[in-house]
């Protein structure tokens, strides 16, 4: 299945591009909090911290970059290899003229180096679209839970075999739920938010009090709203989870089924032909019945999936 839900990691809005969620999910650390404001673009593409990465490794490079060089590529190593004996063979031949040359190379070493920093495209998208994820260690510990329980469930759907093979309505999930988790995730954010504002009020004030009251009832009802929405999501998933069993058990039945023959003889050589017959009609009769229970438990877990998003109307 293409990725279109991680169970860690950032929560993404699923309406960004595909290759730009895929940037933003395997690159977390150019990712900034949510909750904070929209980060100010480096100057010239360059962050301070490339400068300073530049300024270290610029006499690495240049007195031994044999050793920087196993770092990186085959390609950039050879080089670095080569350039080292270039190194040691100036100082043998001449001390003084290979210390000067050196020190006339940093600069444009360093300026090389300074050159190939920057945010890179991982970077960008994270500022361009800052506000578009969020990152769950943030949350509080009630608010955390609540948003890993949303996080769990959905995949436990987008990942149930009955959900891959096609007997629930798969397109509709891979659009509907992950979108469910961002507005899951929207809301848990601003709950954690301004339950850290409330907690930060003087409540001992008898008029800050009595304004915190109803604030206080505001986000309790938010709070038990999203968590009826969680065990909304949950029901879904143990319906789905009860499809995937009576998918595997109506696979057994089907294996032994399709072994009658091979017990019809073994039973033929101890009893009568029309007892074996018997036993084998049992199996086909179980493997009717295991079938209508899968058709059914199938059909709850769609109607379950329906009932969390009602039908849009048309125009």
């Amino acid at each position: 299945m293409e990725r279109l839900y991680a169970l860690t990691g950032p929560v993404i809005d699923p309406a960004l591009p595909p290759k730009t969620r895929e940037v933003l999910e395997n690159h977390p650390e150019s990712l900034h909090p949510g909750t904070g404001p929209r980060p100010a673009g480096p100057l010239g593409g360059l962050r301070p911290m490339d400068a300073v990465l530049a300024l270290w490794q610029t006499p690495v490079w240049t007195y031994v970059p044999a050793l920087i060089g196993t770092l990186y590529s085959p390609r950039v190593r050879n080089i670095a290899f080569a350039a080292q004996a270039l190194v040691i063979a100036g100082f043998v031949l001449q001390p003084g003229l290979a210390l000067a040359v050196q020190l006339c190379l940093q600069p444009f070493v360093f300026a090389f180096l300074l050159s190939r920093c920057g945010e890179g495209v991982a970077g960008r998208l994270a500022r361009d679209n800052h506000g578009r994820y969020l990152l769950p260690q943030e949350l509080n510990g009630q608010y955390g839970d609540l948003l890993g329980r949303a996080r769990k469930a959905v995949a436990s759907v987008l990942f149930s075999r009955v959900q891959t093979q096609g007997l629930l309505d798969d397109i509709r999930n891979t659009v509907t739920l992950p979108q469910q988790v961002w507005d899951i995730a929207e809301t848990i954010f601003e709950l954690d938010r301004l339950s850290d504002e409330h907690r930060g009020a003087d409540a001992r004030n008898p008029q800050v009090a009595e304004l915190l009251a109803p604030q206080r009832e505001v986000l309790r009802l938010a709070t038990a709203s999203v968590t009826e929405r969680i065990e909304a999501l949950e029901a879904y998933a143990a319906r789905v989870k009860a499809a995937d069993e009576a998918l595997h058990q109506w696979e057994t039945v089907q294996r032994l089924a399709a072994r009658g023959d091979a017990y019809q003889d073994l039973l033929a050589r101890t009893v009568r032909d029309e007892l074996a017959v018997a036993e084998i009609e049992g199996l086909t009769e179980q493997a009717r019945v295991v079938e209508e229970a899968l058709r059914a438990s199938v059909e709850k877990a769609r109607r379950a999936g329906l009932a969390l998003v009602p039908e849009r109307k048309a125009g």
